[in-house]
């Protein structure tokens, strides 16, 4: 019994107590009975159309089922600590390692990317434009007090703003800042009608760039790269885990059908890849 949740928990620890083969066993036993995937991902990948294309080819090579949630990056790290995911695609690394080193998450791959930008109106009050460092741009909209759009919602883009606020040494507020609450469209939509700033994942930049009149100002900053992780629930801190199908997942996404996909999607239609398919893996930690 002990041999057969040691082959059904393969890639966990090396030396696994009595106790916790049984509880993988039995948290694998409620995963066969859900017969679907819970992902919990970050919004942009379902807006952006990319997640219908990976989910069909998954689905043709492993008959597997996915069950999404599109939310914010800390929810959804949050929804598998809860025990509501088997596995989740978010873009925070610094919250990754965090949930990783609570023992939440193992096999965790970066996947894919895409970067950020600082986009804003065409007159540049705050004299942005070009600057290749985005903290240089953020002390400089902040110095003049220009209008600054955030989504402030705790999603992948807000904590990296909020951190680059922070490395410029600027504590945002009223007047100039104000935080909508709301999803990226809603954000550039905003900043559309205030003539001002905020900084926009580019997927969604160029999706939407023909119902926004704010330009890109800041972009190529290595401190504005976006990789999302993926990272699978660990079994032996949340019952009812799907961690078998969470790895197959996980190693499609790194795989070359899913590489192909990414490295393509969205060429067509805006002239360039939404994302590229990540350059080098970290590995299953």
């Amino acid at each position: 019994m002990i041999v057969n949740a040691w082959l059904a928990c393969r890639g966990l620890a090396s030396a696994l107590s009595l106790s916790l083969v049984l509880g993988c066993t039995r948290g694998e036993a409620a995963a066969e009975e859900r017969h679907s995937l819970r992902l919990a991902s970050a919004y942009t990948i379902n807006e952006s159309g990319l997640f219908a294309v990976l989910n069909r080819a998954f689905h043709e090579q492993t008959q597997v089922t996915i069950e999404p949630s599109f939310v914010g990056t800390s929810v959804a790290l949050n929804i598998a600590r809860n025990g509501q995911a088997d596995v989740v695609l978010v873009h925070d690394r610094t919250s990754e390692d965090v949930f990783m080193g609570e023992g939440f998450g193992f096999n965790r791959r970066d996947v894919l990317y895409s970067d950020f930008l600082i986009v804003g109106p065409a007159d540049d009050p705050a004299g942005i434009r070009d600057l290749m460092s985005a903290v240089e741009a953020l002390s400089r909209i902040a110095a003049k007090g220009a209008p600054f759009v955030s989504r402030g919602d705790d999603s992948g883009t807000h904590l990296r703003e909020k951190s680059l606020w922070h490395l410029a040494g600027v504590t945002p507020g009223k007047p100039w800042y104000q935080e909508k609450r709301g999803g990226m469209f809603a954000t550039l939509k905003e900043a559309s009608a205030r003539g001002a700033y905020t900084l926009s994942d580019r997927p969604t930049y160029l999706m939407n760039r023909d119902q926004v009149t704010v330009e890109i100002l800041v972009a190529g900053d290595s401190r504005l790269h976006n990789p999302y992780g993926a990272i699978a629930v660990n079994p032996l801190m949340v019952a009812g885990v799907d961690y078998d199908n969470a790895f197959r997942f996980i190693d499609f996404l790194v795989g070359p059908t899913a590489t192909a996909i990414v490295r393509d999607f969205g060429k067509d239609q805006f002239g360039e890849a939404l994302f590229s398919p990540a350059t080098e893996a970290d590995g299953r930690q």
